[in-house]
């Protein structure tokens, strides 16, 4: 029962992702054959349900990061889920920085790494990643700029 429901916390989790993603168009970073793939949200845009599978608190100032790396194999019709080594930071503008600590999720044939923050209203953020893929020395440099908002 409780993969079930840890199951169906990944699906909606990936639906709010992709749903999310199309309004801003894709967010991934190449490098390769490997993508890593990145939102940034408000916790709040989580279920109830989902937000609990994850042992995620739902809060209007808290926002909610995930990251998942794949990597294109060949005979393979889609991307395979990587385990990885991630990191990363987040500064505001004024450049007080945090250091993110991602926990690990894996689900069938998926993988997520998962941080949660808290931040002011209407900030924008930058977000430094470093992601080394299991299957490699290699290091990947991530980075983005967002704005978080506080919803209800």
């Amino acid at each position: 029962m409780r993969l079930m429901k840890m199951t169906w916390a990944v699906l909606l989790l990936t639906v709010a992702m992709i749903a999310h993603g199309e309004n801003r168009g894709e967010q991934k970073q190449v490098f390769g054959d490997y993508e890593v793939h990145y939102i940034g949200l408000n916790s709040t845009f989580l279920t109830p349900e989902t937000a609990q599978a994850y042992g995620i608190t739902r809060s209007k100032a808290l926002g909610f990061i995930s990251i998942s790396v794949l990597k294109n194999v060949d005979g393979e019709a889609l991307p395979v889920a990587l385990s990885a080594e991630v990191e990363g930071k987040l500064r505001n503008l004024i450049g007080q920085a945090r250091t993110l600590s991602f926990q690990q999720v894996k689900e069938s044939n998926a993988i997520y790494y998962l941080t949660t923050f808290r931040f002011d209203d209407g900030d924008l953020y930058h977000v430094d990643l470093d992601v080394s893929p299991e299957d490699t020395t290699r290091r990947f440099n991530v980075k983005f700029t967002q704005k978080f908002y506080e919803e209800e």
